[in-house]
């Protein structure tokens, strides 16, 4: 086993696995992140910035946006990452920051091509073999469910798959939106807000069309990066589920925990290597 890849049980990981093969594709579907998920943390062995702080660092947008949004930043950021604030206050402050700052952004003038600037100076790299994850997925009729917080709505998560050509009907993408006038500046901004803590499969509730298409999936494999993420599959009655986590950084720190609570680990960054052995082995006949 590569020394990237730390699996906590394996004798529980294969007959979960046993079990998924016994209906493959049929009862199968995927719910993963992102950002740092399917894409890599690190390029040129520096972290990834984010869509969003090209907004402030690079100042695509008036400069009194980038001051405002650095004090949102200051302000919220602490409460998201402080491990004693109870989840129900996390929440609710992470709901309003997410509407002050999507209200930033209408008010700030964003206009959809500000967005293109932004992911075109985006250093932004699909991980080692998530083509190919996603092309297996798409061969297989298996709908993959990715949800984002993404401030920079769903379409520059489109426009990313896109352009790698893997924009495929099977996949299904759960972020937040703007409103556009008929000149492409955002008016406004959609419900639900998508923040970090409500990433959760009751969130798709709100989404009916995609609901429908995994409601009766009751076999999950989640691909996440965070600590908070195992909250993905609450409020859904699953049947197998297998929690596949990308620890990107501070594994010293951090092993022990993710250990704790996911099913397989891969760390620094690693390769899809591990997810696609995974499929090929329960789509075997």
């Amino acid at each position: 086993m590569q020394k990237n890849i730390i699996i906590k049980n394996l004798e529980k990981l294969e007959k979960i696995l046993e079990n998924l093969k016994k209906d493959w594709a049929k009862n199968l579907h995927i719910l993963a992140d992102f950002d740092r998920t399917l894409t890599k943390a690190f390029v040129n062995w520096k972290a990834r910035p984010s869509l969003i702080s090209i907004l402030r660092s690079e100042k695509i947008l008036w400069e009194e946006y980038s001051k405002k949004a650095y004090e949102e930043y200051n302000y919220y950021h602490p409460i998201e990452i402080d491990p004693n604030i109870p989840l129900k206050e996390k929440k609710k402050q992470m709901t309003i920051w997410w509407k002050k700052h999507l209200d930033l952004l209408v008010n700030s003038k964003l206009k959809k091509e500000d967005i293109d600037k932004a992911i075109n100076s985006w250093i932004i790299h699909f991980r080692d073999g998530v083509k190919e994850f996603l092309e297996f997925l798409n061969k297989n009729n298996i709908p993959l469910i990715i949800i984002s917080a993404n401030w920079l709505w769903t379409d520059s998560i489109k426009l990313f798959l896109k352009q790698n050509n893997v924009l495929f009907p099977n996949i299904f993408i759960i972020s937040n939106e703007f409103i556009w006038d008929k000149n492409w500046f955002a008016i406004w901004f959609k419900e639900p807000v998508i923040h970090v803590f409500n990433k959760d499969e009751t969130v798709l509730q709100e989404f009916s069309e995609i609901y429908e298409k995994i409601k009766d999936r009751k076999n999950v494999i989640l691909l996440w990066d965070s600590l908070w993420d195992p909250h993905m599959i609450d409020g859904f009655q699953y049947k197998n589920l297998v929690k596949i986590w990308f620890l990107n950084d501070k594994v010293d720190e951090l092993l022990e925990d993710y250990k704790k609570n996911y099913d397989i680990v891969i760390t620094w960054d690693w390769n899809f290597e591990e997810v696609n052995r995974i499929l090929e082995s329960i789509s075997a006949s």
